[in-house]
């Protein structure tokens, strides 16, 4: 039963209009400060980072495409976790699913596994995405690509990071759709704290700056500091280029997950879905 939970979960995801508008404006805003980037170097408005454009510098574009990815990625996590786990309360049928002998706990558990599956499929979307993007961009204002810098082997370790990075949001989104039985709103949650709380929180640094280390934000910034590994000709980062130790910061992550799922989890089990 799990397992058919499991596959109903991804082919409705699959089917919903929301994740592909999610795909294509993410797609879309990634090749806006791509196309950007390149036409103010190639105009000389911008400098070069330390590397001649025209002689390549995709390792450069990807580590960009990255850090904008970022904050975009917010945006697409919130759409697409909101769709998972809040799309059927509106018409009431999640009611369906619990008059047919489905525990609350198992399927909410599908949910957020399904929710992590197009997590990290986002993220492996976007690296695609930046990498074509930059290729065609480099192509057309500089004339060639060379990828002889990019480090193909730090791939699996750069996604990884990134996706980990991306575990409070996704489960932050959950905890709102089961709080507010609304994805609008469950979406419009996640996308406000990542955008504006989160930031206004990270202002407190000088008052609470033990606290401000394990916001979300800061805890991704730990991570995909070591994503310079995509470099070939990066320099070693000193030992105290980040606030605190990578294997932490993955902990701390963990653990936020956990407890925003575990809260969801709670209320979902107790909640009156009759009204």
């Amino acid at each position: 039963m799990f397992l058919r939970l499991l596959a109903i979960e991804t082919r409705k995801t699959l089917k919903h209009p929301a994740l592909w508008i999610g795909l294509g404006g993410l797609v879309f805003l990634l090749s806006l400060v791509t196309l950007i980037e390149h036409a103010q170097i190639a105009n000389g408005y911008q400098p070069a980072n330390g590397y001649q454009p025209a002689n390549g510098g995709l390792e450069r574009d990807l580590l960009t495409g990255l850090s904008y990815f970022s904050w975009i990625g917010i945006l697409v996590y919130a759409v697409t976790a909101s769709v998972i786990s809040a799309f059927d309360y509106p018409d009431r049928s999640i009611q369906l699913w619990l008059t047919r002998g489905v525990t609350r706990s198992m399927l909410l558990l599908s949910r957020l596994i399904v929710t992590l599956f197009f997590g990290l499929m986002l993220v492996c979307f976007a690296v695609f995405s930046i990498l074509v993007i930059a290729s065609l961009s480099r192509l057309v204002f500089f004339g060639n690509v060379d990828a002889s810098n990019l480090n193909l082997s730090a791939f699996p370790s750069a996604i990884l990071r990134v996706f980990w990075s991306a575990l409070p949001y996704l489960a932050l989104t959950v905890l709102f759709a089961v709080i507010s039985r609304s994805p609008l709103f469950a979406a419009g949650g996640t996308i406000i704290y990542g955008t504006v709380i989160e930031n206004l929180l990270a202002n407190l640094e000088n008052r609470f700056p033990t606290l401000v280390r394990y916001l979300p934000s800061q805890l991704a910034q730990v991570l995909q500091i070591n994503n310079l590994t995509l470099d070939r000709t990066a320099l070693p980062l000193p030992l105290d280029a980040a606030v605190m130790p990578e294997a932490r910061a993955i902990l701390a992550i963990g653990i936020i997950f956990i407890i925003l799922s575990a809260v969801a989890l709670a209320i979902f089990s107790r909640q009156d879905l009759g009204g």
